[in-house]
């Protein structure tokens, strides 16, 4: 069925459109010479008007070139000249006194563009300045000397630049970066018209990870379809006495047509690209698969690649399917056309028509089997990349570690900007690692486990949101969290394997893009979710195996083994650093008649209440242990005797503020605590225990509930009994 023919409209929009760039430039050249940027120049809002829009274009045509982009618009290459020459005059004449400062500025772009330009484009730049230049002078703005002058400045500053150029060695250099620049940029866009590195191919649609169109089986591939291309359009040649044969392929943005393989005879090939309606290519891809024209009038030029008509007495142009419809065995979707022709007029056969759509298809088929190849390529490297990470995965031990490694192959095999590890602790979630946008807003986080998608997803067990699809209005962890800079979400609870799928935490990325975390995304993070879940159970395992060989079972005190270990070390540092240390031997008093009066239930609750305030009580540098029965001991770092006094007195007036609930009532208990400090009352282990327990010993039997320093004690100490 035939296309409805554009509108009056869309046909002068489509007539103006090339020209518009190139007509806002004259317009503000010749405000430049009517005066519209003098300073005395009344309408300042026309002036203001015409040069945002002169800058708004210079941003534009900068940020293309510098993407490496190029419009395919006639005359788009005189375009960014051009701009530049007229804003650098509208600022000389908004200098106004200043403007003769501005003149080398003038005078370094004209000598630029004569340097580095090809020449029918610095010609054209040029000639905007020398119009500009002598319009100011007729126009009466500056003398005919300065006119002068200026000319003689800018054709000083080109020649001589010009000359500079010409050097051997800096000429070669230019010419192969930009060799080297145009033939990248060629090849990328090979690869994205080929679908090699777009969603062109859906098989690569279909794979996880970022595509890269410059690995080797990539380039490799691109060499195989060229050299694959023109062989076949060479014997195409030779075989039906063609003058051309030609491959024009639809680019990747689907706006116009590329050569992408030619064998010829002629010499006045137009590289393209081709507007998608040109001649019989733009009949086979608007209306039919298949135009053969023979005899053909003189001067035909049905064929855009040829820069002059004629020459031609019979065209074909045959519709090249979709690598996809040809691996289905379909030819609905047209990718490109083969379009050849020749010298003779006699109308095409049946057999030359059947071996062009032959060779059509073969043409489709190797596009396709390059997409296969660079599909399991990319398929390989992935699989790489995730047996890297599930090795880093597996080496790692602790819950650190662990988060650290899982976040590693997040990155590896997901193109996402934040990835978050929180785990489960009774009604809260931790956050253990954050990596990413904003990582440093999510450390140490905490928040409740009915909070956000994150608490939800837990909750039910099941990833969200569906599809990976985020609007950036959900709260995400906290209630007041939205990551709003976010178009991609995924939430996977990390569940414990045959434990009834208990909730160990979740796994949380996020990407700025749209659709990247859904299908097969989903399932590679499924994946690794269950991975980590179970690397966190055996790290959880181990910190527990950990915590029970370092920590009292009752008490949750160190043991009295990592007592005696953090005390040689303790002492080791201040003996090297010439510093001071403290031990203080603490002993609940009357403890067995408690536990006789009580029970020895009770007794333990006792214990446990007053290790929680030894534990509150020692900073982090501190220790405090579980020394045996009823017995604590806190080793206090840098403490020297005042210091290491007032700590245990503070010690002893909390444990005496506690109260106890027994059926019997309540229950009140005290601390004795003996001190000692290094130097001062010992230089070795041994001996600092010796006169601690000393200093007890006289605390207990002085009346207990007391701290007694071994300094207090006198040097005869009486023979020890038991105390009860």
């Amino acid at each position: 069925m035939r296309k409805p023919r554009p509108g009056l409209p869309a046909r002068v929009a489509a007539l103006v459109a090339p020209w518009s760039v190139l007509g806002v430039a004259a317009v503000a050249g010749a405000s430049v010479v009517a005066g519209v940027f003098d300073p005395g120049f009344g309408a300042r809002w026309f002036t203001a008007l015409v040069g945002l829009a002169v800058v708004a274009l210079v941003v534009v045509d900068a940020r293309a070139r510098l993407r490496g982009e190029r419009a395919r618009r006639p005359f788009a290459e005189l375009e960014g000249p051009v701009l530049w020459t007229v804003s650098v005059w509208m600022l000389m004449r908004l200098g106004g006194a200043y403007a003769a400062h501005l003149t080398p500025v003038a005078a370094a772009l004209v000598a630029w563009l004569v340097a580095t330009f090809p020449r029918h484009v610095w010609g054209f730049a040029v000639g905007v300045a020398l119009a500009l230049e002598v319009g100011l002078a007729v126009a009466g703005r500056q003398d005919f000397v300065a006119l002068a002058l200026h000319l003689a400045l800018y054709a000083g500053a080109a020649v001589a630049l010009t000359q500079l150029t010409r050097l051997e060695s800096f000429r070669r250099r230019l010419t192969e970066a930009h060799a080297a620049e145009a033939k990248a940029r060629a090849e990328e866009a090979t690869a994205r018209d080929f679908g090699l590195q777009t969603a062109q191919a859906p098989v690569l649609r279909s794979l996880p990870g970022p595509m890269d169109g410059r690995h080797t089986v990539g380039r490799m591939t691109l060499d195989y379809l060229s050299e694959s291309f023109n062989l076949q359009l060479d014997l195409l040649r030779e075989s039906l006495g063609l003058t051309t044969a030609a491959v024009l392929w639809r680019d990747a943005d689907g706006g116009a047509m590329q050569l992408r393989g030619v064998s010829t005879l002629r010499e006045d090939l137009v590289d393209g690209p081709y507007a998608l309606g040109a001649g019989l290519p733009g009949s086979v891809l608007r209306d039919v698969r298949e135009v053969a024209v023979a005899p053909v009038h003189a001067g035909f030029n049905g064929l855009p690649y040829y820069a002059d008509a004629g020459g031609v007495g019979g065209a074909m142009a045959v519709a090249v399917p979709a690598p996809a419809e040809v691996m289905r065995g379909g030819d609905g979707q047209v990718a490109g056309v083969l379009c050849v022709d020749r010298a003779a007029n006699q109308p095409w056969s049946d057999a030359e028509r059947r071996a062009l759509r032959i060779a059509a298809r073969k043409l489709a088929l190797d596009v396709a089997t390059g997409q296969r190849l660079k599909a399991t390529d990319h398929e390989r490297s992935t699989i790489r990349r995730f047996c890297v990470g599930l090795q880093e995965l597996n080496g790692a031990l602790g819950l650190e570690q662990v988060a650290d490694a899982a976040l590693q192959a997040v990155r590896a095999m997901v193109p996402v900007d934040l990835s978050v590890i929180s785990l489960v602790d009774g009604d809260v979630h931790r956050v253990v690692k954050a990596s990413g946008v904003a990582a440093e807003r999510y450390a140490d986080l905490r928040f409740t486990t009915d909070e956000g998608l994150v608490g939800r997803a837990v909750k039910v067990r099941h990833a969200l949101p569906v599809g990976g699809i985020y609007k950036g209005s959900q709260p995400v962890f906290t209630a007041g969290d939205k990551l709003s800079e976010m178009r991609s979400l995924r939430v996977v609870p990390l569940l414990k394997e045959g434990q009834g799928s208990e909730p160990l935490g979740a796994l949380t990325v996020a990407a700025r893009a749209e659709g990247v975390l859904g299908s097969p995304h989903e399932e590679m993070l499924a994946l690794i979710a269950g991975q980590v879940a179970i690397k966190l159970g055996l790290a959880r395992a181990h910190e527990q195996i950990r915590e029970l060989a370092t920590t009292d079972g009752l008490t949750g005190l160190n043991n009295h083994r990592t007592f005696q270990q953090a005390f040689d070390a303790m002492l080791g540092r201040a003996d090297r650093r010439g510093g001071q240390m403290a031990l203080l031997l603490t002993d609940i008093d009357h403890f067995k008649r408690l536990n006789d009066n009580y029970g020895h239930p009770f007794g333990d609750e006792v214990l446990k209440g007053v290790a929680r305030v030894l534990a509150t009580a020692v900073r982090k540098i501190d220790l405090a242990a579980r020394y045996g029965g009823e017995e604590f001991a806190v080793l206090l770092e840098d403490a020297e005797p005042e210091g290491a006094a007032q700590m245990a007195e503070r010690i002893r007036a909390e444990v005496e503020q506690l109260t106890f609930t027994h059926e019997k009532g309540p229950v009140k208990v005290t601390l004795s605590i003996g001190v000692a400090t290094f130097p001062d009352d010992g230089r070795e282990k041994a001996t600092l225990i010796e006169n601690a327990d000393q200093a007890l010993y006289t605390a207990k039997h002085g009346g207990r509930n007391q701290v007694v320093a071994f300094s207090e004690v006198a040097r005869s100490v009486p023979a020890r009994t038991s105390a009860p």
